[in-house]
């Protein structure tokens, strides 16, 4: 009797464990920030398409409150796509941290929007910055 009571015990406390594991995999999974680039680039373009004007992607940006911006990242050069700054696009662009998550070291998920000198969008870049590097 009593080994039957431990192999309940263990049964449930295996349950429990696997249903522990599988719901940190689902939350951890679900976040659409851990996309890839290229995932999250095309997302950006659905909410602002090419040929979008500076004003209309700002509204779209200030429409979503959990992206960090309060206005202070337009800048009047484009955004460069690499470290030695030579690769700029655009002559306006919008800077704006998406998001963070952790994996086991806090990433920040930026996007840029860059725009031509009439205040066109040509180009959506989407770069993850590990906290600390």
């Amino acid at each position: 009797m009593v080994v039957a009571n431990e192999k309940k015990v263990l049964y449930v406390l295996l349950i429990a464990i696997f249903a522990i594991i599988i719901s940190v995999v689902v939350i951890i999974f679900s976040n659409p920030l851990r996309r890839s680039n290229e995932r999250i680039r095309a997302d950006m373009l659905k909410l602002t398409p090419i040929g979008t004007s500076m004003k209309d992607v700002i509204q779209v940006i200030e429409s979503n409150k959990s992206w960090e911006w309060r206005g202070q990242y337009i800048a009047n050069i484009g955004y460069s796509t690499d470290e030695s700054l030579n690769n700029r696009i655009g002559s306006q662009s919008i800077r704006v941290t998406l998001g963070t998550y952790s994996h086991g070291f806090i990433v920040y998920v930026l996007a840029f929007w860059g725009f031509d000198e009439d205040g066109i969008l040509i180009d959506v870049h989407i770069r993850k910055d590990i906290a600390g590097f």
